[in-house]
């Protein structure tokens, strides 16, 4: 691990944050051995709620006219402004959105509602090297590959039919994403719950599409079989084995189903890949069981009331998995995490995210015991969420506030008093999680930036990959990377965006998306003093 020292360079001028323990192990309480129904969360309601998507361009941030979103097998379509409307979902379900557009690759999207509101999300297309496409007829066999990470699909010929068993129309184009858990946990598609109940860790996923001229599904005649290479992608340390169970993921039944194994592989430039022959399209996944543990704790609102039906999340740190769970009616929770695992936990409430805390757990149940997470009772908060892969080793989130307070591990800010923002979690070993909160939005103009604070280029951060999710009750919730080549520039600083915000605390997000030297970043981070104002919600 890195160490953050004064000396290492003029941004550096605080000690890192170390990660802190939040509470306690319970091994009184210890539940161990049962395993949560992934459909079933802790006391959930049977109310609903709807989400607003918005189909957007990565780069340019235009709406995208005629996206086709799938959901569940009913079809939605993207209106002028790139808005499509999900009605009566049920909360704290995940539900898997494919969504498609002319001169984009397939994306797949996991998300939920939290409560009763609306939840306004913004999904990003655009030309991700992680997916590739291969259109040509039927009778010729299909082989998909990405070679900077190693995964491929092989479909022999004359193996692919309509589902419907009617003739397929036209050329069929087939649809490789590869899904990195370890960048990303929210990337796997229907989240990482199996059918009949518990949750998996993942070491890596494909989702494999295939559909004729007509958008006709199809699938593999009776018999043939695809060949995949899946690429390792995990947050865990502990040494791969040479054999792990395979998953499918059952979209009728929204959960994951073993089938078989998978083979590990080393391929001749070192990357190692798990191995096997599938006979369904769709997304596999490799992964183990989790010996789950349950978090309990409370969510409670800025005024000290308990929230009902909040959506509570842990995400592995040392782990590829979310697990999920809902607060009862007295806003406790029970969440079931992997035992013996260091991961961030925070809760939803429609568009309103909680502070996160890092927790780590042993054998016993562990129970937070400095207080309840908390969301704001007013539309004036934001939080930021900073992920990465292996390489560099560590990377950090830079904010400055309105005021000129400069959140970074060297000052990590707090929320009961001014600048009410704070680095709730700073990683220092790969992967992130880094998450700001902030609160009591400031009027004014807030900058944020991510630095490359191991100062390697090979990758960089364009190529770690970096991503940034932004959210708050009065902007639209979005995915963020770097889209200009740092590799053969002199930086190691992504200006991302900043926010400018009203006196209604109404967010403006303005894109920058620049590479900055260090004295470029040293001006437009430095701490100036300024008397703070403070924005009214309606």
């Amino acid at each position: 691990m890195l160490q953050k020292n004064k000396s290492h360079r003029i941004l550096a001028i605080g000690i890192t944050a170390a990660l802190v323990l939040v509470g306690c192990n319970d091994d009184s309480n210890s539940n161990s051995n049962t395993t949560p129904n992934v459909n079933n969360p802790t006391n959930p309601s049977e109310t609903t709620g709807n989400l607003l998507g918005t189909v957007v361009d990565q780069i340019s941030l235009e709406p995208i006219v005629n996206a086709m979103i799938t959901v569940a097998g009913q079809q939605y379509t993207s209106d002028a402004n790139g808005n499509f409307q999900l009605d009566n979902l049920k909360i704290g379900e995940a539900v898997t959105l494919l969504i498609t557009a002319e001169g984009y690759p397939e994306r797949t999207f996991t998300t939920s509602v939290s409560n009763s509101t609306v939840l306004e999300v913004e999904y990003q297309l655009n030309n991700d090297p992680t997916i590739v496409s291969v259109t040509q007829i039927a009778s010729e066999a299909f082989n998909l590959v990405v070679e900077d990470l190693g995964a491929q699909v092989r479909i022999p010929a004359n193996a692919l039919q309509r589902a419907d068993g009617q003739p397929i129309v036209g050329k069929v184009t087939v649809s490789m994403d590869v899904v990195t858990p370890s960048v990303d946990s929210e990337e796997m598609p229907g989240g990482y719950g199996i059918v009949g109940g518990g949750f998996m860790e993942s070491w890596g996923a494909l989702i494999i599409t295939a559909q004729d001229e007509d958008n006709n599904n199809l699938v593999l005649v009776e018999g043939n079989m695809a060949s995949l290479v899946i690429p390792v992608s995990t947050r865990s340390l502990a040494p791969l084995q040479a054999q792990l169970p395979l998953f499918f993921y059952n979209a009728l039944q929204q959960g994951w189903v073993q089938t078989s194994t998978a083979r590990l592989q080393t391929l001749v430039d070192g990357t190692q890949v798990y191995t096997a022959d599938v006979d369904e399209i769709g997304a596999w996944n490799v992964d183990v069981a989790m010996d789950t543990i349950n978090v309990i704790g409370c969510v409670a609102d800025t005024d000290g009331v308990r929230i009902n039906n909040a959506l509570v999340k842990g995400d592995g740190i040392n782990y590829s998995a979310i697990t999920t769970a809902a607060t009862n009616s007295n806003g406790d929770f029970s969440l079931p995490v992997r035992r013996d695992s260091k991961m961030l936990v925070l809760a939803q409430n429609g568009n309103r995210t909680s502070n996160a805390k890092s927790i780590v757990t042993a054998n016993g149940n562990y129970r937070i015991t400095d207080g309840c997470l908390t969301v704001s009772t007013e539309n004036d908060n934001l939080s930021i969420r900073l992920t990465w892969g292996a390489q560099p080793e560590d990377v950090d989130s830079h904010l400055l506030t309105p005021s000129g307070d400069h959140i970074f591990f060297g000052n990590e800010g707090r929320l009961s008093a001014a600048p009410f923002a704070n680095l709730d979690i700073d990683d220092t070993d790969s992967f992130g999680p880094e998450f700001i909160t902030v609160r009591n939005l400031m009027i004014g103009r807030y900058r944020y930036g991510v630095e490359n604070f191991s100062e390697t280029k090979n990758p960089g951060l364009k190529n770690s990959p970096v991503n940034v999710f932004l959210t708050g009750p009065t902007i639209r919730s979005r995915t963020l990377t770097p889209t200009l080549n740092d590799n053969n520039i002199d930086s190691i600083f992504w200006y991302s965006f900043d926010l400018v915000v009203d006196e209604r605390c109404n967010i403006t997000y303005e894109s920058v998306n620049r590479w900055l030297t260090d004295d470029e970043a040293l001006d437009t981070f430095e701490v100036v003093e300024s008397t703070p104002r403070y924005c009214v919600a309606p």
